[in-house]
């Protein structure tokens, strides 16, 4: 007696699976993650193919489906984590380690021209490039490869806290001016580069840490 073929998923049922299952840690930018979801989409693929009878149009159609849906998938996945940019509209990279020769005076005044060009996308991340790039020179924030703008933006926080609020913001525009279907707008590129020039001539406020350093150098005394 020949098995009965298990029932075809529901296309909402799969894109809810994709849903949840990018939700799950694995999801962020680190090396093996393209590799991880490409093999988890296939592995998907496959089961339902296994479940798929030949015969049945219906079932045939609903495979197509929800291979248009895995393709998407990947396709979003990609540009999220910027191997995939929106449009050629960005001129400049979106990587905060990009170009490590340009100092921070550099890239401000890279980002004023873009901004005056009326390039509000290079402007707004070369704006962020400019301020991450200036804290890595006074040795206030360690940029690592695959940084995100949100991940820069808390760090900064430490040492800049009453402007926590304006730098997740500045990260936010960032994202909008890298990833998004839409383009940053002059205030957003204006209002990041303002930021930028601020924190340049401002001085951090290492109060944190300093009084996280204190109970350890007293523990050394007493020992």
């Amino acid at each position: 007696m020949i098995p009965a073929a298990p029932p075809p998923q529901d296309p909402d049922e799969a894109r809810a699976r994709i849903l949840e299952e990018l939700a799950k840690s694995e999801y962020d930018d680190s090396p093996g993650f393209i590799q991880w979801l490409l093999s988890t989409l296939e592995r998907w693929l496959l089961e339902v193919l296994d479940g798929i009878d030949g015969s049945s149009t219906a079932q045939a159609g609903i495979a197509v489906v929800l291979a248009l849906v895995l393709a998407a998938a990947v396709f979003l996945v990609l540009r999220r984590t910027g191997l995939i940019r929106r449009s050629h509209a960005l001129t400049v990279a979106a990587q905060l380690d990009a170009d490590t020769v340009l100092g921070a005076a550099q890239l401000r005044r890279a980002a004023r021209e873009a901004s005056a060009a009326g390039r509000t996308d290079d402007a707004t991340v070369l704006a962020l490039r400019a301020l991450v790039r200036d804290l890595e020179e006074r040795t206030l924030l360690e940029v690592t490869a695959g940084m995100t703008a949100h991940e820069a933006a808390q760090r900064a926080g430490a040492s800049f806290p009453e402007l926590r609020g304006r730098l997740l913001r500045g990260a936010d525009a960032f994202d909008t001016a890298a990833y998004s279907h839409r383009p940053a707008t002059a205030k957003q590129a204006d209002d990041l580069l303002r930021l930028a020039e601020y924190i340049a001539e401002s001085a951090p406020d290492l109060s944190g840490t300093e009084q996280a350093e204190a109970p350890a150098a007293g523990t050394g005394a007493g020992a």
